[in-house]
Order: structure tokens, then C-alpha cells, then sequence
């Protein structure tokens, strides 16, 4: 798949709609974030650290490419559910350093893992993400060769048919 992520929103979409294949890759990615409101989300601070760049470099992704990060899941809390993250992240056994200093923050930025992929598509000056990228290619180019597989082997296997009446009343006798 000689696939350009970096530049097709198409085949970000295709990806970060295919629920298998996001399933797969969140499996090998183990990426450890916040659980909130019942998913895994990650601040800003923690995608920069991530992917070894700036927090202005994440920033002007946010700007050049909101509209499809947030249709992807990335979004601004404000208000009791950034008192509800505040508080998720205070239970957490973790370092405050690890999410910069939130506490008198108005508001903030946070990935869902959807979200954190599609710029993991986007960006181009991070190694980090490259790699991720790859390995997103390989994970679906491997499940679209199982799928490929299965189809092909539904073509040469008997087709499953209800046994009649007489057939069952034969595997009693």
C-alpha cells in the first residue's frame, strides 16, 4: 500500500473509520492516556512528548486541520467536564509534570485515540509519527489480506445448508 497519509483525507477517513483496523492498532500502539467519560484521551502536552515536537507544531496542526480532527475526536473542555478530566487526572498515580499544570486552566485540549491517529497521519516532522503511520499501513494491509483470505476460502468451502426434516429424523434413527 503505497499509501500518503500525510496527504489524503480520504484514506485518513477510510482508516479512522474502520473499526477493526482501529481496534488492531490501538492494540499495538499501548498507548496510555486518561480514561474520561467512558474512552482514553490524551492532553496536548502528552501528544507533543509523544511524537517528540513542539507544542507550537501540534498547535499548528490544530489550526490548519481542525475541522477534521475534531470531526475525529479531538475537542476543547470547558466548564464541570473539565472539572470531570481535572479530577480523572488527580486520581490518577501519576506526576502532575507528566500534563504540564492544568489546574488553573480554563480549558484544554485532549485526543481521543481516533483523534491522536489522524494526527499521527498529519504530521510530517516527526519520526515517531512516521513510524505510526507505517505501522498503521502494515495493520491494515494485513487485515485487508485476512479479509481477502476468508472471502476466497467462502468461495471454495461447501456452503452451510439447514438440514431438511428426513436428515434429522436419520440422525436419530
Amino acid at each position: 500500500m503505497g499509501k500518503d497519509l500525510t496527504v489524503s483525507q480520504v484514506d485518513r477517513q477510510n482508516i479512522l473509520n474502520n473499526p477493526y483496523a482501529l481496534q488492531e492498532i490501538e492494540k499495538a500502539t499501548r498507548i496510555t492516556g486518561i480514561p474520561f467519560e467512558g474512552k482514553t484521551v490524551v492532553l496536548k502536552e502528552q501528544v507533543s512528548a509523544f511524537f517528540e515536537v513542539t507544542l507550537r507544531t501540534i498547535e499548528n496542526y490544530l489550526g490548519q486541520h481542525g475541522q477534521e480532527l475534531a470531526q475525529n475526536g479531538y475537542e476543547i473542555l470547558k466548564g464541570n467536564r473539565l472539572k470531570k478530566l481535572k479530577l480523572a487526572i488527580s486520581e490518577l498515580d501519576v506526576p502532575e509534570t507528566d500534563f504540564g499544570n492544568i489546574t488553573k486552566a480554563p480549558q484544554l485540549g485532549v485526543f481521543d485515540f481516533r483523534a491522536f491517529l489522524n494526527l499521527a497521519m498529519l504530521i510530517t516532522e516527526s519520526e515517531r509519527a512516521r513510524l505510526l503511520r507505517q505501522m498503521i499501513l502494515d495493520i491494515v494491509m494485513v487485515k485487508a489480506d485476512l479479509k481477502k483470505a476468508l472471502v476466497q476460502y467462502e468461495g471454495i468451502r461447501p456452503a452451510y445448508k439447514e438440514p431438511t426434516v428426513l436428515e434429522n429424523r436419520l440422525d436419530y434413527a
